[in-house]
């Protein structure tokens, strides 16, 4: 991974006209900016991408900084099933996952796919190079068996005594604090991004009540999760209504926010996983509701049925 100071998110698709979620700027450096921290790379979002960020920045000679606005990391990776696939041959889970999208009617960044499926094949060893002694198990296969491809698709978990998704953060904690010594500050929401001459130079960030200029001498990493805790996202971009958020309170879509303050355009924001639940008082999260057998039928609040209950398996 060769990093450098560059426009942040340059990656990211272009897609048609999209809606500007709030009015975040990003904040403009000049001679008398006072930086109270300096990095080469800063992530902001410690869950799982944020984690295989920093670990994939500091083995390629960077220095590194996580910022987390939450008091514990994870994101929805420490609160998921823990499972990640791996294929059992490259090429074929392109067809197959090509097969997904034409499926979907969804549109596909042909690059980002042939280069995901390259990649992933290398992360069994990666993962279990993590830490010695860590051991990965087959939990399941294809959710589509009937595209072409589907028999080379593996589904993978980390071996533990504890949740998946926490056996699968607990790993790659370790080996960002404890192998790598990553510093990592908790409780430290980032507030704006800043920037000189059109490039992300640091962002600011809240800690301890007040705000603090983070310098970066190579770049910004945005790994902050979704926007199921905002409710003026959830309006401008769920198809629907009445929608219950499910995962870690902390995605409220800053991240996304802070990258359009640079510019950046956004794509496939109406894509989403949306299970039937329920919300609970004193909760933040909601319920997911799932049945394992057709034992029940579903009824609206008119008492109608609305779904075909019956499952084969």
């Amino acid at each position: 991974m060769q990093l450098k100071r560059r426009t942040l998110l340059s990656g990211l698709a272009a897609s048609a006209a999209v809606p500007f979620m709030s009015a975040v700027q990003a904040k403009q450096a000049d001679a008398d900016t006072k930086w109270d921290k300096e990095t080469d790379v800063l992530v902001i979002g410690y869950g799982g991408a944020g984690a295989c960020a920093a670990i994939e920045a500091h083995d390629n000679g960077s220095k590194v900084l996580i910022i987390e606005k939450m008091a514990q990391p994870g994101g929805n990776t420490a609160i998921s099933s823990g499972g990640f696939m791996v294929p059992q041959d490259g090429p074929t889970a392109l067809k197959y996952l090509t097969a997904t999208y034409d499926l979907a009617n969804s549109e596909k960044d042909d690059e980002l796919l042939n280069t995901f499926c390259k990649e992933i094949m290398g992360v069994k060893d990666w993962m279990t190079g993590l830490k010695e002694g860590t051991e990965l198990w087959v939990y399941g296969h294809a959710g589509f068996q009937n595209l072409p491809g589907w028999e080379v698709i593996d589904k993978y978990r980390v071996r533990g005594k504890k949740r998946s998704g926490d056996c699968l953060f607990d790993l790659y904690r370790y080996a960002v604090e404890e192998k790598r010594n990553i510093p990592v500050m908790l409780e430290t929401p980032a507030v704006q991004l800043i920037q000189k001459d059109g490039q992300v130079v640091g962002a600011v960030a809240s800690n301890n009540g007040k705000n603090i200029n983070i310098k970066v001498n190579k770049a910004v990493i945005l790994t902050t999760g979704g926007y199921e805790f905002d409710p003026e996202s959830l309006r401008t971009y769920a198809q629907g209504e009445n929608y219950h958020a499910l995962g870690n309170p902390g995605n409220t879509g800053d991240g996304l926010r802070m990258a359009q303050s640079m510019g950046a355009r956004l794509w496939h924001m109406t894509a989403y996983s949306c299970p039937l639940g329920t919300e609970l008082p004193g909760c933040k999260a909601a319920l997911q509701v799932a049945m394992m057998a057709p034992s029940f039928i579903w009824v609206d609040k008119n008492g109608k049925r609305f779904a075909d209950e019956f499952s084969p398996d």
